[in-house]
């Protein structure tokens, strides 16, 4: 079974980590963006770098490391803040664990099941941040495929053959691309990393029409 590398399979490609509480922010915003637009939306994992919980003030404490820490704060009360307005639940924002299972999952419904991967990825988003689901293990998350309509043993046997060794493709062909942040947007041949950009990303898909949105 082969798993060509492609990152322009649509109009708009999305790279999220699942350990990134941002992007389970712009998850359902996106899904709605895209159905809005007609566009079918290209879901990729991607590895981020984990957001870091405040450190303990202590006296050695410089003017960086109290920024940091003030920092760290504030986007602890963003991802608080925006997690109330849309409804969903991110029990530990500095969760942060191996998700080589989940990205394996993501990748075979990608090619394998395309139709069932947005509720995979709600779901899968979902346990992930209410402190319900392991996603180093593949067992659980194919609890998560087979909960979204998918093929979970058809998964396993991927997972335990060819799937790492695609994995590390994709993960390879998004750094040379640029998306090696989260949440990540491709569109137009253009990369942008953050939700705040999805105005700007509709004008290009719209053909440029009207002012651009800065």
């Amino acid at each position: 079974m082969s798993f060509p590398v492609r990152l322009d399979d649509s109009p708009l490609t999305i790279a999220l980590d699942v350990r990134d509480p941002f992007a389970y922010l712009a998850l359902s915003p996106a899904i709605a963006f895209g159905r809005e637009l007609g566009v079918a939306i290209d879901w990729l994992p991607v590895r981020a770098q984990p957001l870091h919980p405040p450190s303990t003030p202590g006296p050695a404490d410089d003017r960086g490391i109290r920024h940091r820490r003030h920092r760290a704060h504030m986007l602890a009360r963003e991802i608080a803040v925006y997690a109330e307005a849309q409804g969903i639940v991110i029990r530990e924002p500095y969760r942060d664990a191996p998700a080589d299972a989940a990205n394996l999952a993501w990748l075979w419904l990608r090619t394998q099941a395309r139709d069932r991967l947005e509720p995979f990825l709600l779901e899968l988003f979902r346990r992930y941040w209410s402190v319900a689901l392991d996603v180093a293990d593949r067992d659980a998350v194919a609890g998560v495929v087979d909960a979204a309509g998918a093929d979970a043993p058809g998964f396993l046997a991927w997972a335990r053959g060819e799937g790492p060794e695609a994995l590390a493709r994709l993960e390879a062909a998004l750094r040379e691309a640029g998306l090696h942040g989260s949440p990540a947007y491709l569109a137009c041949n253009q990369v942008f990393l953050g939700r705040q950009h999805l105005p700007m990303i509709r004008w290009l898909l719209g053909g440029q029409q009207g002012p651009v949105p800065i």
